[in-house]
Formats: structure tokens, sequence, C-alpha cells
């Protein structure tokens, strides 16, 4: 009973080295925006990628950090659902992205989203105004975000972005169109 018991552990022992070993040396990348990116490791579950503060290979980073900052987006859509879509397309897989409200002002909204660049200590922000349904690109820019923005209003035809307590930090010109 001893031997077999031994026999086991010995087995598993040798099946956890190994396994360590394989995802090390099996292929590790994922896709962005028709990319190839290398991974430090090879993962079998997404949320195991996704919560690895160490998921993308170091040689990566600098490519990946461009890539997020200076994908391209639409300058229009027919939806919030399209411009947020588009905004989720910037996004890394695994960082994060979210939205902050809805603005009203004179029967139009702004509606801002932001995108987490990859090992940066920096995001990408996106406001669109919705004029009638229409969603338009109003500014798109970086910033290492020490403030944590949470609105953005329109005064005087510049873009102020605002703390949760409403504190004013930063102002913008908005984007014009082409």
């Amino acid at each position: 009973m001893f031997k077999r018991l031994v026999l086991v552990i010995g087995v598993v022992v040798l099946l956890a080295v190994a396994w360590a070993v394989a995802r090390r040396v099996l292929p590790s990348s994922i896709e962005y925006r028709g990319q190839k990116i290398k991974l430090t490791k090879f993962y079998l579950d997404y949320d195991d990628y996704k919560n690895d503060s160490d998921n993308i290979d170091p040689s990566e980073t600098e490519r990946v950090q461009r890539l997020v900052s200076e994908a391209p987006i639409g300058r229009s859509f027919a939806s919030r659902k399209d411009a947020a879509s588009a905004v989720f397309e910037v996004k890394f897989p695994g960082y994060g992205a979210g939205g902050f409200g809805a603005m009203q002002q004179d029967n139009k909204s702004l509606n801002g989203f932001v995108v987490e660049i990859p090992r940066a200590n920096q995001s990408r922000y996106f406001i669109f105004r919705n004029e009638r349904g229409r969603y338009t690109l109003v500014d798109d820019f970086l910033l290492a975000d020490p403030w944590g923005i949470q609105t953005v209003r329109e005064e005087n035809g510049k873009l102020v972005y605002c703390t949760a307590s409403g504190e004013p930090k930063l102002v913008h010109a908005i984007i014009k169109e082409d």
C-alpha cells in the first residue's frame, strides 16, 4: 500500500513539473487587431491570463502600448451601442475599459469611454457627442489619470473634464469634423 501511495505521489509531482515546463514552451500568443502578441506563457484559461499582471511578454510591451494608443476609431456612429463596440475593439484583451456618465446639455449628451493602456499607468479616453441619436467623436486622448475623471461637460466650445466631486481637472478643445 505504501509503495502505491509513493508511486501515485511521484506521478502527480512528475505531471506537475512536466506541465510547468510545457506551459513555458507551448505556443503562447494572443491576437490583437490582426497582430500576434507574444505572451509570457501558455494559458489554459482566459481568467488565468486576465488576472496575471505579467501576461504580456516584456519584449511586446512597447508595441502593445503603441497599438492601443494609436488604434484607429471611426468618427461617427449610428448608435451608442456602435460607438461602444468601436471602443471595445480598441481595448486590449484582458485589460480594462468602461464608460462614464452621459451628461445632458441642450438636447445633446456627451458619452465618455476609457480604455486601459497595458503596463503604461495610462488610459485612452474617447468622448462622443450624441445629437439626435448620432454619436460623433469629439475627443480622443491619452492621460496618466491620477485624478479619476468621472464626468465631462461642454462649456464655450471646450470640453471640461471633472472628478466625481465636480472639480474641473482638464480642458480640451473639441475635435473638428473633417
